[in-house]
């Protein structure tokens, strides 16, 4: 297995090597178009401190940023140092990059961009704590035009994942045109240039044809993506030659595949699995009993699942983030087997369902299958979890109140409406799930799952080592543990796929990790 480095102390690399894998494209092809469909724009965020901006990928550039392997190389800072003694980090600056306005990219706006996405006045985004004065920040300083610095209280090697996360953005501009304003129109330094947003109905870029990574200019003049809720719209649109990307179910692909459209896969591989919210809170509901918690787990046939919901395209396991091969994997977190007695067996120790005034389990999601799993993904499951004898009663919410139920900076207290409910997390995994775990486990993190010293100690632990095998032994231990709270309960490992048609779209020959987002200028030309 290939190490996937936190960091190491100094990285020195040439800005501009072919590092995609798409080199010496001649540019984009004058008024050709990605059109994609998508069921949901989410909070339509452009503004990396807005909860979270997928499409912010596309249009800006990261301080850092990882390769196909997980090993951090270099975005803007062609290099980066640790001194542990001090526990500054030093970013050097690639001179010779201009945002889409003109301007020059300098060390004022990476400290501008660090500043307010570590702000937790004014971000959002689920990173930003972990860069902030609340986590481990003393100061920030621009040495010079090119030169930056991050002060820490301690050294600590695995946040450079989070500097890999902050997208740069042009203090001058946004400066002078202010928040709301550079929200609607927004700049970075990215291989794609920002067009519009019609709300609801679709998102426009332009190819940047000097994107200071020539390797990594779009093959494509345009990129547009449309959000189509209706699965049958999207597929029909597939069809017509109206776009040339979608989105869908799993069991859609071997029809479309039959009919001569390609798969497209993006890796890490997806991870599957159920969220449980304020379990140690006094009016958690049945939740509050982990033996509660482990019958929602041994109840699930898996294999079905994946055989069924999934078409194949899965299998059991799906621990959050977590996959074989990642940092910190360990065999301790594959699924639990499906044993149905077992689960009416903790039940009944659980004295369900009369030990509780409301023995109703309650769980959110949203109308369509994606991140949150889906309305008929939820049915199929509460068909195994009734079986047993649960009793389930499934809230179906609209996406904004799905992203403030499962991301909230404000710990969850007695009284609140989504106390002891359960949300669905399916989305890709990653190479390092340092920090995203400590959102789902953590005492502080922002899913509201989490509530244990013990997994809190053994956090700190492995995020604090500089020894990276020594971290990813402790990392290791850390999940052994977690996996123990039932609090995260993975349900499948996926496969990550679109669909596309291959006589409009070529190779996907970018930088197909991270998100699909990040890959796109990689699409070539057919």
């Amino acid at each position: 297995m290939k190490k996937l480095l936190f960091i190491p102390l100094v990285i020195i690399m040439i800005a501009g090597m072919c590092l995609s894998g798409a080199c010496g494209p001649s540019g984009p092809v004058e008024g050709t178009t990605i059109r994609v469909a998508v069921p949901d724009f989410g909070n339509e965020s452009t503004d990396p401190v807005f909860l979270e901006s997928l499409w912010g990928w596309m249009y800006y550039d990261s301080l850092l940023r990882w390769d196909e392997d997980g090993i951090l190389i270099p975005g803007v800072a062609d290099e980066w140092t640790l001194d542990e003694a001090t526990s500054t980090w030093t970013f050097t600056i690639h001179e010779g990059i201009t945002f889409h306005n003109g301007d020059p990219l300098t060390a004022y706006d990476v400290k501008f961009s660090v500043d307010r996405f570590s702000d937790m006045t004014q971000s959002g985004n689920p990173w930003s704590f972990y860069l902030s004065t609340a986590y481990n920040q003393v100061e920030t300083k621009v040495i010079d035009d090119y030169t930056f610095q991050f002060i820490a209280d301690h050294p600590e090697p695995a946040q450079a994942v989070i500097f890999a996360w902050v997208r740069i953005l042009p203090k001058n501009y946004y400066e002078s045109v202010g928040q709301d304003e550079f929200r609607a129109n927004p700049i970075g330094s990215g291989p794609w240039k920002f067009v519009e947003l019609i709300s609801d109905t679709k998102m426009t870029l332009e190819a940047n044809p000097d994107y200071w990574r020539e390797d990594e200019i779009p093959a494509f003049q345009y990129y547009t993506e449309y959000e189509v809720p209706e699965l049958a719209t999207r597929i029909a649109m597939l069809k017509t030659g109206d776009v040339d990307i979608i989105g869908v179910d799993y069991d859609q692909i071997p029809g479309l595949l039959d009919e001569g459209f390609e798969l497209q896969e993006f890796y890490p591989p997806g991870t599957c699995s159920l969220c449980i919210q304020g379990s140690w809170l006094p009016d958690a509901g049945p939740v509050g009993d982990i033996r509660v918690r482990q019958a929602l787990s041994y109840a699930l046939n898996r294999q079905e699942i994946c055989d069924t919901w999934f078409s194949g395209y899965a299998e059991p396991g799906g621990q959050f983030y977590m996959y074989p091969g990642c940092f910190g994997w360990s065999d301790e977190l594959v699924a639990d087997p499906y044993d149905p007695e077992l689960a009416m067996d903790l039940l009944d120790e659980a004295n369900y369902p009369d030990a509780f005034a409301d023995p109703t389990i309650h769980i959110y999601t949203t109308s369509y299958a994606g991140l949150a799993g889906g309305q008929d993904f939820f049915l199929l499951l509460m068909s195994y979890w009734e079986a047993v004898g649960l009793d389930i009663e499934l809230h179906v919410v609209d996406t904004t109140i799905w992203n403030n139920y499962m991301f909230n900076f404000a710990r969850l207290q007695e009284g609140d409406e989504n106390v002891g409910w359960t949300f669905c997390w399916n989305y890709n995994a990653f190479f390092n799930a340092m920090y995203q775990s400590s959102n789902m486990y953590g005492s502080w993190g922002v899913h509201n799952c989490g509530n244990d010293p013990t997994a809190d100690e053994l956090y700190l632990k492995a995020a604090g080592e500089i020894d990276y095998e020594l971290a990813a032994e402790y990392f290791a231990e850390f999940q052994e543990y977690a996996r123990t709270m039932y609090v995260n309960i993975g349900v499948a490992q996926t496969d990550n796929l679109f669909v596309y048609n291959p006589d409009t779209i070529g190779e996907f020959a970018g930088r197909n990790w991270v998100s699909y987002w990040d890959a796109a200028n990689g699409i070539q030309q057919p």
